[in-house]
């Protein structure tokens, strides 16, 4: 019996994450809850085989009709050999922590901050989609502006001030380009610097639409539930919930305008970021709709992008146009440690 409650309940849950119609924040809880089902289903699909019990076929009917959601958690594809052309466009993403600028004003690991800022500038793409990116006028480690746009002549961003009285810097969405930038369109939200930057790249004959975008933050702390003590580790826990809660309502509205503007693009699109939200979420459900992902097209194991504390989430993406973009490879760079990212990459051929 408890099988099938399990079956019922995970089609309810495989059915909000491939409709994404639903915001509500409690789908969104629901829908964190897919990769769990996963688990439980095969449990009872090896159970009920070992047992030589017809009621295996339940738990393999669920897995099946799941198995489009795994190709978002893991994929087989193994690495190719990629022919670089004049139609080759390659395209990376970085969620880079502020530069990790704070800790470098402290004197507590001034290494991780220069790594992060070296990273920047030797991680090579046609095009470099930066969150969260610091940046001093003043020449120096950090005037990233500067150091980047010497290989990077084309450059866009949008900030907002750091929160530190004691720094004079600018924190946000960051776009590079060795390609000529004609336009671009820029939506900031406050508080946390999220937001969308859009801008129009000119390669040859075509111009494309990329939008370097980071999502409400999830924020939550998941240490502090860790290693609170008893009596507090009720009031963090709740703090969670009520942070995810928040998360899920305005990632459902920041999407959907995400949506509008993909919608009305005359060109073709590329969307960059962190989602701040797994693949199994309304966001991610949303961009799926229209555009294809270039970790479940090219991707290898399970592409984990952010590895502190919950280092097992996929939240940094790279969506493209299928019928503009042929993508030939996608890399996630878990060697660069420095941020609480890593930095992913896309190498797509430019269709004429």
């Amino acid at each position: 019996m408890l099988n099938f409650i399990v079956a019922l309940y995970s089609l309810f849950v495989y059915q909000l994450s491939y409709s994404a119609d639903i915001k509500h924040w409690l789908s969104g809880f629901l829908m964190l809850t897919v990769p769990f089902t996963f688990v439980v289903n095969a449990f009872f699909l090896i159970a009920y085989l070992s047992l030589k019990s017809a009621k295996f076929l339940v738990s393999l009917i669920v897995l099946i009709i799941a198995y489009p959601l795994m190709e978002r958690t893991f994929k087989f594809a193994s690495p190719g050999k990629v022919e670089i052309s004049a139609n080759t466009l390659i395209i990376s993403s970085y969620n880079v922590m502020y530069c990790d600028y704070f800790k470098y004003l402290d004197g507590k690991d001034p290494g991780n901050a220069l790594g992060i800022v070296q990273v920047l500038d030797t991680l090579s793409a046609d095009i470099k989609c930066f969150q969260e990116m610091y940046n001093i006028k003043e020449k120096g480690p950090f005037s990233t502006i500067l150091k980047l746009k010497k290989n990077n002549p084309y450059y866009t961003y949008v900030h907002g001030e750091g929160k530190n009285p004691n720094v004079s810097g600018s924190i946000g969405l960051a776009t590079f380009s060795k390609y000529p930038i004609i336009d671009k369109e820029e939506f900031y939200w406050k508080p946390n610097n999220n937001g969308i930057l859009r801008t129009d790249i000119v390669k040859g004959k075509d111009t494309i639409r990329v939008f370097n975008v980071q999502l409400k933050s999830m924020g939550i702390r998941v240490k502090k539930v860790l290693t609170a003590s008893e009596d507090k580790r009720a009031e963090e826990t709740k703090n969670i919930l009520g942070l995810l809660k928040a998360g899920f309502e305005s990632r459902g509205l920041q999407v959907e305008k995400l949506e509008e503007l993909i919608k009305a693009s005359p060109f073709p699109v590329i969307v960059c970021g962190d989602l701040n939200e797994l693949p199994y979420g309304y966001a991610y459900g949303r961009l799926i709709k229209n555009l294809r992902n270039a970790f479940q097209e090219k991707g290898r194991g399970f592409g984990f992008t952010y590895h502190k504390v919950l280092g097992f989430l996929r939240i940094d993406n790279i969506f493209f146009n299928e019928k503009k973009f042929d993508i030939k490879q996608f890399d996630t760079y878990s060697k660069y440690s420095f941020s609480d990212h890593y930095p992913i990459k896309a190498t797509f051929e430019v269709i004429d």
